[in-house]
């Protein structure tokens, strides 16, 4: 598995949306070896399907696998990228709705789609949508890039509809960051150390090196780091490789506990046993064990 590698750094951009026909709402469909490469937030609601692909999601100062035929229903705002780490020269394939809610605010007024505004504008964090549910309305997110008019409409309200009624099966995505975390100066920063240590998780990283990034000292970095993110830096560095490790362990790249301590940069499988069962509350051989069931 790679980590991100030669991509320019820059805080969360301001990203304008790209309008796919002259339809009410924006539909982007990604079919290429990559995801949009920058940390990025909008104003808009981001619905993605995942049709092919596997990587990393980073949403605020939270990382963890995404699959195929996972749903992301990201909240207006929340500074995000998708990493694809998939076998190399294989393409990733996702869709992705864009919901203006300013722009749609007639809309929304109707009776009949109180429910779906209701719904938009009072997430509280970025959510998910497992794969035994994303399946069954599949074919309505490939469809909409071969429709216009009432057709596209008419299938952005079922899906609408289909992810409100299953709204009890939505999983949070909440980081626990401040809606005002990403100004420009702070985002700069922050957004460095989330690159430079995406690049470098299976290495050993000291304090002082990623200190020096933003030019501060190693103290008084601690204290900024935790200020801004809700959690120390050695937590961060722990959660981004021990979900490395789930990766390496789900895709079955090895299943030998020691090779995958040493991959994702802990020095002892003792050490490595301690963190995982920390974060995940099981010991990476249940890890193994839970995931080989639920194939088989």
């Amino acid at each position: 598995m790679e980590a991100i590698k030669n991509r320019e750094v820059k805080h969360p951009i301001e990203f304008t949306v790209p309008a796919s026909g002259t339809g009410s709402f924006y539909i982007q469909e990604d079919f290429r070896e990559e995801f949009y490469s920058h940390y990025h937030r909008h104003k808009e609601v981001q619905i993605s399907y995942i049709i092919k692909g596997k990587g990393s999601v980073v949403i605020g100062n939270l990382i963890q696998p995404f699959f195929e035929d996972e749903i992301y229903i990201l909240k207006a705002n929340d500074p995000h990228i998708f990493i694809n780490e998939g076998v190399a020269g294989e393409s990733i394939h996702a869709i992705h709705i864009f919901v203006a809610l300013d722009k749609l605010r007639s809309f929304f007024e109707l009776q009949e789609l109180n429910p779906t505004r209701d719904f938009f504008k009072q997430l509280n964090s970025s959510k998910k949508l497992d794969q035994q549910f994303g399946e069954a309305i599949k074919g309505k997110f490939l469809n909409l890039q071969q429709t216009e008019g009432l057709g596209k409409l008419m299938k952005v309200i079922e899906i609408f509809e289909y992810l409100l009624q299953h709204e009890s099966n939505l999983i949070s995505l909440y980081s626990g960051l401040h809606e005002t975390f990403f100004n420009d100066k702070v985002g700069v920063r922050i957004n460095e150390v989330l690159r430079y240590t995406l690049d470098n998780f299976n290495k050993e990283i000291g304090i002082d090196e990623v200190a020096q990034l933003i030019h501060m000292t190693p103290s008084a970095f601690c204290k900024y780091f935790k200020k801004h993110t809700m959690k120390t830096y050695v937590t961060f560095l722990n959660e981004i490789r021990i979900e490395k490790a789930c990766q390496l362990l789900i895709n079955r790249s090895t299943e030998n506990i020691s090779e995958v301590a040493y991959l994702c940069g802990f020095n002892t499988v003792v050490h490595f046993n301690r963190v995982f069962k920390h974060i995940l509350h099981s010991s990476p051989s249940e890890f193994i064990h839970k995931h080989s069931a639920v194939r088989n």
